[in-house]
């Protein structure tokens, strides 16, 4: 049993990390012609101060939770469409205006209170709601809004989350998928683990 154990383990994480990529691999392929327009005829360009993504729940984080994408981020624009993307974190965000809506929405903190650009489309049966902020935001809201996106009023301020909440939304990527995946071996397989460690201790 402890062999099987082992192999489980070993086995599980980079099934996950595999699984990760192929889905990041399929949203890609999935985004490759909007993103080849873009590329060649982009009327606009800015990096990103943050970027953060609403949570939905399984791989799409922690419902409700907004998850900060971690490296350098840059927003494309062009004539009908713009992309967020952010090479670290494996994301990339195409949007087609007419399909989208942007509003303004507020991130208070201790140190500053700061303006951010909430982005929301239908993503199949999940909406999806990605923030963004820069020091030319009323220059990035003219850019999106020349897309075709429909202006929305102002949403409530970006909350933060409880700690415990907040640590967890932050796990990311292929930590996210090893996580869940350890609970499930882990719960899997409690039973027989125990009963492996009372023999052994007998």
């Amino acid at each position: 049993m402890g062999v099987v154990l082992e192999f489980v383990f070993a086995l599980a994480i980079p099934c996950g990390i595999a699984c990760l990529f192929i889905r990041r691999s399929r949203e890609r392929d999935g985004n490759a012609p909007l993103r080849n327009d873009m590329a060649s005829g982009a009327s606009f360009r800015a990096p990103l101060h943050r970027a953060s993504v609403l949570g939905t729940g399984g791989f799409g984080g922690t419902r409700g939770v907004w998850i900060s994408l971690r490296g350098p981020k840059r927003l494309t624009v062009s004539a009908d469409a713009f992309m967020v993307s952010a090479p670290q974190a494996l994301r990339e965000y195409v949007f087609t205006g007419r399909d989208s809506s942007i509003a303004l929405s507020r991130s208070p903190s201790r140190i500053v209170d700061r303006d951010w650009i909430v982005i929301t489309r239908q993503d199949r049966d999940r909406q999806l709601r990605l923030a963004i902020t820069a020091d030319n935001l009323p220059e990035v809201w003219r850019a999106l809004a020349g897309t075709g996106a429909t202006p929305a009023p102002a949403v409530a301020e970006l909350e933060p989350a409880g700690n415990l909440t907040s640590a967890l939304g932050q796990v990311r990527g292929w930590r996210r998928v090893a996580l869940g995946l350890g609970f499930v071996v882990i719960f899997a397989f409690l039973p027989a683990l125990v009963d492996l460690i009372a023999r052994h201790l007998r």
